[in-house]
């Protein structure tokens, strides 16, 4: 089959597990686990991925499949028989390359459809407890979770493929695993048969003896014959499928009640005490004072904090070279305005002229200024002093935040890239820089949001910026309270501008780490809603299959239900 979008190159098609283009694939799959669960003893991961790999054919009634863009494989996933009605999703895989494309979910739906042509009515899958990312891409397709969050366990999953099934619930002859991870896998160890083939030992949580692993009615010439092999089984009474009951926190419950009530009381405070006067808070928030002087603030953020990351990134390299003099400079530098407050520099910074009327060009070590001379005062203005003092100030703490996400960067990835030959240029801005700037936006962002109120100290010169604006005001008119109201909101919606950017920044230098970038407000708002709606069934265009449209073939082989557990992603070989 061959599945090919108009507006893409991309396509689906169903191979066997044999292809070559699967190989790679397995192999991941292979390093993957032993990455995750290479830890629990017992574990092997080969012997998960390889074996049992003939149910996945439409001989054993289930399938393989491939996305492919031209010939690179983007993503996969397969199916093998549970009963008459049920498939279970293995072996899903997305190529790292190509994050960001919804890749998993498109595979899902393509596994989806291929489960109905084959005429399952459900899907049953399994995932482990340290693939966080397959979870939310379960969730986000609408599976049911059979397992308490944060369980150390197997994570089962169940969807219904079409109407009139319930997908809510495990299949028959299935339980919830309450047992942890490292036990299951110690139960399930591979063993060996007597021909030497590598077996496994019964999932947990499946219950019921294994169908024949030929496969096939001997006693009729090899024909497959329908259910066959559940109808050579002894009868045995399948109980229902048990719902997994979530512990009930109360002493959570009465904190969350108190911190409602809390936020409740203070809310209605807002509107029915009257002396918060909304009526100056609207006059003012508006008023051209008012925004003359957020106008200032935002320049003098702005301009500080280029100049401060600027000469905190020369500090950084200064620090972290080889000079013992350079170095000695850049930790002076450091620690003397770490340790000055804020407002004491920008009163030196104003009141230079005390100590140097004038300043200028001339002899060296003297005031014979006979090239070029002028007067302090006249010089450092109000406003060219509180940029001074933040300036200066901001640059010793961005050295830090520069050099910290520097030294974040694993040496390894440096002894690489001087192995390629890479000049020093293309190592620190191609391979040092961006992965630095996974430590240094978060830290940035945060000192440049403390710049912002920082600015409010600059009344000390009776600069006119948001703060100082707002006491000239109060203090004429005696109300207090509304004017700090305005400052309050302004310097909220400041921030909130920079917590979004910041937001977008690191989720945009999350791509070469992140197997799933951090979803978006909106989406989370989306997800929020997806998963408190009716789960949305698609109905086959030829209608809900019947029990003759089941697969001519028998139940295959068992595989452990916690042996493979599913990815959403998996590094590219």
């Amino acid at each position: 089959m061959s599945d090919t979008h108009v507006d893409t190159t991309t396509r689906i098609e169903i191979v066997h597990p044999s292809d070559a283009r699967v190989q790679p694939v397995l192999e991941d799959l292979v390093r993957e686990y032993s990455s995750r669960y290479g830890d629990i003893e017992g574990h092997n991961s080969r012997a998960e991925v390889y074996t049992g790999l003939e149910n996945y054919t439409e001989e054993r009634g289930g399938t393989f499949l491939i996305l492919l863009d031209g010939d690179e494989v983007l993503a996969s996933g397969a199916g093998k028989r549970i009963d008459a009605e049920t498939i279970e999703f293995k072996k899903i895989w997305t190529n790292p390359d190509r994050r960001g494309e919804r890749l998993g979910s498109r595979l899902l739906a393509k596994l989806e459809d291929a489960a109905r042509d084959l005429g399952y009515r459900k899907v049953y899958l399994t995932t482990g407890p340290r693939q966080p990312e397959a979870d939310r891409l379960y969730e986000r397709n609408g599976y049911t979770a059979h397992f308490s969050p944060g369980a150390n366990t197997v994570h089962p999953y169940t969807k219904a493929l079409v109407d009139g099934v319930d997908g809510t619930t495990l299949p028959a002859g299935f339980d919830p695993v309450s047992q942890s991870f490292d036990e299951l896998v110690g139960m399930k160890r591979p063993e060996a048969d007597a021909s030497g083939s590598v077996r496994e030992a019964a999932a947990p949580g499946r219950r019921g003896e294994d169908a024949p692993e030929n496969g096939r009615d001997q006693a009729d010439g090899g024909r497959p014959v329908a259910d066959q092999a559940t109808q050579s089984q002894p009868n045995r009474e399948h109980k229902p499928a048990r719902r997994v009951i979530r512990r009930r926190s109360y002493a959570r419950w009465i904190f969350a009640a108190i911190a409602i009530f809390l936020v409740a009381q203070f809310v209605v405070s807002l509107f029915k005490n009257p002396n918060w006067h909304w009526d100056v808070f609207a006059e003012y928030v508006l008023s051209k004072a008012i925004v003359d002087g957020v106008l200032l603030t935002l320049a003098l953020t702005a301009i500080s904090a280029v100049i401060g990351f600027v000469l905190g990134a020369v500090l950084a390299v200064m620090k972290m070279s080889d000079s013992p003099i350079l170095q000695s400079f850049a930790s002076g530098y450091i620690w003397f305005f770490r340790a000055v407050p804020l407002v004491v520099q920008l009163v030196v910074w104003y009141n230079l002229g005390y100590l140097w009327p004038t300043l200028g060009f001339g002899t060296p070590f003297t005031t014979n200024f006979w090239i070029y001379e002028f007067n302090t005062v006249t010089l450092i203005s109000a406003f060219a002093a509180a940029i001074l003092g933040l300036s200066l100030h901001e640059a010793a703490y961005s050295a830090e935040i520069i050099r910290g996400g520097l030294l974040s960067v694993d040496q390894g990835q440096l002894e690489a890239s001087r192995a390629l030959g890479l000049p020093r240029a293309t190592r620190f801005f191609r391979i040092v820089l961006p992965q630095a700037l996974r430590s240094i936006v978060p830290n940035a962002f945060n000192s440049v949001i403390g710049l912002v109120k920082g600015t409010s100290v600059v009344f000390i010169v009776a600069l006119p910026e948001l703060f100082y604006t707002a006491q000239v005001i109060y203090n004429r008119n005696q109300m207090v309270i509304p004017l700090l109201l305005v400052t309050v909101a302004w310097y909220a919606v400041i921030t909130t501008a920079l917590n979004i950017a910041q937001f977008y920044i690191e989720r945009h230098y999350a791509k070469g780490h992140e197997r799933e970038l951090p979803p978006t407000p909106l989406q989370r708002i989306r997800r929020w809603f997806a998963a408190r709606r009716p789960d949305p069934v698609p109905t086959p265009a030829s209608g809900p299959p019947t029990a003759s449209a089941t697969p001519a073939s028998p139940t295959p082989a068992s595989e452990p239900a916690a042996s493979e557990p599913a990815l959403a992603s998996a590094p590219s070989r």
